[in-house]
Formats: structure tokens, C-alpha cells, sequence
């Protein structure tokens, strides 16, 4: 497997996808934007600023111990028409970030907090500022109080816009569709090497543990490995606690897994099934048929030009046919964008985004069927000619075929 920069995302890009910030909150008529993030672990609340600048707070969020520290693994970015401003707990953060103008960092024993050091910031723009505020899921309680009803509020106008930032980076660059080609290349190995565990007689838990060692061995993070095994009699085992059983796989169960991750902050998210050891009963088929078969023909019409809604439709009429109420499934949608997220737009029956080249879409299916369920995902790429596979990961499903030489 041939390796990728992790870095691969040049100082100019950086200056460009911050350029293109600049153009939007001039055409809302704004003075800045205040991207908010929150970092600290393998996926969460920091794409917005590692999209602009390459941070990403690495500590822990953790809660505050007053006079000591605050705001740990959260981190904010102040873009105006000059000025790219950083702000986080890590002294070091100007070295770790690209186009940044200037550094603020809490540091040490103190009584500074994030919200107050940008506000101090934003006081500096002259006359009643126009503040755009996005990644606000990860702004807390206390932050937002003093942003909205301390001092600060009467000195600055604040405009929502969650997705200023997410609707930029819908349109992939060459450099990200390398990653996350990358990305997708992983996942394809940790899935070959969990499903050659998925035999009798072996653990759920190690099979998990087969696709995490080679998301590790390959400098990648995973995000989630989403397990359901059902019995060939239809039983499940409850896997939200412990995540991954240690109950050993029979012959005629149906393993699922949706295994998500990162690779240089880059999302690969794909999904597959398997019956251990034997031929698919009919409920089982029917189950993958439809899981697969749902996901399969919204990737046909994820065509440049086309409408995103009338793709996910196909989904969705193919789960009513079956007796499916596509809003009550497992998730409410046909898929999602992918990138440094789990992201816009959303593959639902009212989506109006029109599909473009350079974006990237997950289109993902689980079916519960007869009390057995299947999952099947592919990760497309839109091009000038149709969807794109980022990478043709194999189907499992026949593996039992494979075993017997049938």
C-alpha cells in the first residue's frame, strides 16, 4: 500500500480555503468570523479550525479547576479582513498552525478563560463589530452566557451561521481526496484483517481488535467500530456496554460492523456483513439484499448536476417497498458528506444540494429484517463522469462460499 504525506496540505491551500472565509462574511456584511472547537480526543468538535489552520487541540477536555486552568482541548479562531487569530491552552499552538497571525494561548495558573481572551480580542475592532460564530456545538453553557449576557454583548453583534465554515469544505481539493483515499485504503486493510477473524469459535472482540491494530500500524486513529451479531435464531447480543462482546462467533451468525476513523484528520467510514460459517438463511439474505441494494442504487444517482434528494428518494422508496419507514430506520438518512467529519449535506428525501465534483459522500444502508440485521456503506467520491468508490473496498458477504470451495 503506498504511503501519503499526512502533511499533504500545502501553506497556499491553508491561505486559500481562509481567503474564502473572508469572501463570505463580506457578502453577509460581517467584520469576522469566530470558528469554536473542541478537540482532546480522536473525533470531535475541530474541523472548522483544522480545516483553516491545521490545529487541533490535542489535550484532554476536561472540566475547569478555577485558578488553575480552563477551557482545556478547546480552541477558537478569529478570522477578519486582516488578521488570522489562534487562540487555545498550548503555548506552542503558532508552530503547530498555518496562516496564523497571531497566538494567544492560556497558559499556567490563572484566571483567563477562552470566551474572555477572544473577547478582549474582538473589543479591539473598531465600532460595533459584526461577529459570525460557527462550530457553537461545542461552545458550552458558561461560554455562551458571557458571549451573549456579560459585558461583551452589548459591544458586538452576533450572527449564527453553524455551517459558514462546512459548506467551504464540501468541495474536496486534490490533496484532501488523496488523504482520504488514503484513509479509505486502511479502512480496506482493518476490514480484511477483521473478517479473516470472523470464523466459530473466535471472539467479537478480538476480530474488532484485528481491524484496530491495523488502523493504529498504519498512523491512523479509529473513530468507532460498530458491532451487531445476530444468532441465526434471531438473538443479538447488547453491544452498547461493553461496545464489543467477548462472546465467541457460530456458524450461521450475521456479523456487522461499521468501522469509522481518521487518517491526517481525514474520515474513511464504511460498513459490510458477513454469516459466519455457512449459507445465509432467507431473512438473512434478505436483510443484506436490501441493506446493500438501498446503498447501491443512491450511489448511481449521486451524479454531478443531480439533486441530492431525488438520490436519497430511490433509497427511501426501496425501504418503503419493504415495509420500512425510512425516518424510523437506524439513521434517518441515506448517507452524509465526509471529510475532517461526519458532515453536510445530509442524504435525505429533502435534501436540495446539488451534487458538485470534489464531494465526497458516504452512502450508508443498515436493515433489519425478520429479527436479523445487515449494513453495507460505500465512500464515493463525485467526479466529472459519476460516482467514484475513494477505494473499491470488497464485498464479504460470499465469504462462507469462499470457505467450503463453493
Amino acid at each position: 500500500m503506498q504511503t501519503v504525506d499526512r502533511h499533504l496540505v500545502s501553506e497556499a491551500e491553508y491561505a486559500a480555503r481562509v481567503t474564502a472565509v473572508r469572501q463570505e462574511i463580506a457578502l453577509r456584511g460581517l467584520d469576522a468570523a469566530l470558528i469554536w472547537g473542541r478537540g482532546g480526543g480522536s473525533v470531535d468538535r475541530c474541523a472548522d479550525i483544522r480545516y483553516l489552520t491545521g490545529f487541533y487541540p490535542v489535550f484532554p477536555t476536561i472540566r475547569d479547576l478555577p485558578g488553575v486552568w480552563s477551557d482545556r482541548g478547546l480552541a477558537a479562531v478569529l478570522v477578519t479582513s486582516e488578521d488570522v487569530v489562534l487562540f487555545s491552552d498550548e503555548p506552542e499552538a503558532l508552530g503547530a498552525a498555518s496562516g496564523v497571525t497571531e497566538s494567544i494561548a492560556r497558559s499556567g495558573v490563572g484566571t483567563s478563560t477562552l470566551v474572555d481572551d477572544v473577547v478582549t480580542r474582538i473589543a479591539e475592532i473598531e465600532g460595533r463589530p459584526r461577529v459570525a460564530i460557527a462550530s457553537a456545538d461545542a461552545m458550552n453553557g458558561h461560554q455562551a452566557r458571557v458571549l451573549l449576557a456579560g459585558e461583551a454583548a452589548g459591544t458586538l453583534e452576533i450572527e449564527w451561521c453553524e455551517t459558514l465554515v462546512e459548506l467551504i469544505r464540501r468541495r474536496k481539493s486534490p490533496a484532501e481526496i488523496a488523504l482520504m483515499r488514503r484513509a479509505a485504503e486502511i479502512a480496506q486493510e482493518a476490514l480484511e484483517a477483521g473478517f479473516s477473524r470472523v470464523v466459530p469459535g473466535v471472539r467479537e472482540s478480538e476480530a474488532v481488535a484485528a481491524m484496530a491494530e491495523v488502523v493504529a500500524r498504519n498512523e491512523a486513529v479509529l473513530a468507532n467500530a460498530f458491532v451487531y451479531t445476530t444468532s441465526r435464531e434471531g438473538d443479538a447480543e447488547d453491544n452498547r456496554l461493553p461496545i464489543h462482546s467477548s462472546r465467541e462467533f457460530r456458524e450461521g451468525d450475521l456479523f456487522t460492523v461499521d468501522l469509522s476513523g481518521v487518517y491526517a484528520g481525514y474520515f474513511f467510514d464504511l460498513a459490510r456483513s458477513t454469516v459466519v460459517g455457512a449459507a445465509p438463511t432467507a431473512s438473512q439474505q434478505r436483510a443484506y439484499d436490501l441493506a446493500k441494494g438501498v446503498v447501491d442504487a443512491v450511489v448511481e444517482g449521486l451524479r454531478p448536476g443531480a439533486e441530492l434528494g431525488a438520490a436519497a428518494r430511490i433509497g427511501s422508496r426501496m425501504l418503503r417497498d419493504a415495509g420500512i419507514d425510512p425516518d424510523a430506520a437506524e439513521f434517518a438518512a441515506r448517507g452524509h458528506g465526509l471529510g475532517l467529519a461526519f458532515e453536510g449535506p445530509w442524504v435525505r428525501d429533502d435534501s436540495a444540494d446539488i451534487l458538485e465534483p470534489g464531494m465526497v459522500i458516504s452512502i450508508e444502508q443498515f436493515s433489519f429484517v425478520d429479527g436479523t440485521g445487515a449494513t453495507y456503506e460505500r465512500n464515493i467520491l463525485i467526479t466529472e463522469d459519476g460516482p467514484e468508490d475513494l477505494v473499491a473496498v470488497r464485498d464479504f458477504w460470499g465469504r462462507w462460499a469462499e470457505a467450503d470451495g463453493s
